[in-house]
């Protein structure tokens, strides 16, 4: 064999190799995404949204957030282990439900939708409907930071929002933590955030030595620079409140101001 007909040989080997490589790593990413797909979207699958309030400085219920739940084979209500799989008919079939135990408040109602639930082309008639269905109520929909780095189409993502605040909705991503890509995911996009959720959870040390990236002071000056409202969850105790009352964020929520309420069961 030439040495031309081996480096040909070599860069055919060099190709087929890449070739199948791109082509693992695609079917892993493909079924990592879609595995368990059909999770929720069977009807059987037990299902309900909680409802846990949200609360200013003074204690005044300011919001309601739904949360969503799935009964495991204990009978207790958790957090499904697959929210991607839900179709957006569902959770309008599941909302209609919960929104008949609403009060009439002119306060705020938070809804978690899914990056794909966003992009569906039934989101613009979600959002009308859900806006009609809680009136006096306002409607915002979350994001969690965890599904930013899905993102594959950024101006068609920010278009889906802008017809949203369109509507009168406000924009919140949730789960803002200690994590400088947490601000790296959500730069190009405060324009259109209207609502920042931080949890607790996120900004506890284990150990006092510990570094953080971003500490809650850094997003309270964010969002007050920003003109966007900061809500602090996942208050559990007094020392939870004192810092939140320490920062002055004024928005808060958690199983000190009270534990998700099962609004389904109030109606039978």
């Amino acid at each position: 064999m030439t040495l031309e007909k081996l480096e040909i040989y070599l860069w055919w080997i060099t190709v087929l190799t890449a070739a199948i490589t791109i082509g693992i790593i695609g079917g892993y990413y493909w079924w990592t995404r879609n595995k368990g797909s059909d999770y929720l979207r069977n009807d059987e699958i037990p299902l309900r949204y909680f409802i846990q309030k949200q609360v200013d400085r003074k204690g005044n219920t300011i919001g309601y957030e739904c949360l969503l739940r799935t009964q495991n084979e204990a009978g207790q209500w958790v957090l499904p282990r697959d929210f991607e799989s839900l179709p957006l008919q569902r959770v309008i079939s599941l909302l209609e439900t919960t929104f008949q135990s609403l009060a009439d408040e002119h306060v705020t109602l938070s809804i978690k939708l899914t990056y794909n639930q966003i992009m569906s082309p039934a989101f613009e008639y979600f959002v009308r409907w859900a806006i009609a269905k809680i009136e006096p109520l306002n409607l915002a929909i979350e994001l969690s930071i965890h599904e930013m780095n899905r993102l594959t189409n950024r101006r068609l993502f920010k278009r889906r929002i802008q017809i949203g605040r369109s509507y009168g909705v406000q924009f919140t991503i949730n789960n803002v933590g200690s994590s400088l890509n947490d601000l790296k995911h959500i730069e190009w996009l405060l324009s259109e955030i209207d609502i920042l959720k931080a949890s607790m959870s996120s900004f506890r040390k284990k150990d006092p030595n510990e570094w953080l990236d971003l500490n809650l002071q850094f997003w309270n000056k964010l969002a007050q620079e920003n003109e966007i409202k900061l809500v602090l969850v996942g208050i559990e105790n007094e020392a939870d409140e004192a810092l939140a009352e320490q920062l002055r964020i004024d928005a808060r929520q958690g199983y000190l101001f009270g534990k998700p309420e099962d609004v389904y069961r109030k109606q039978v």
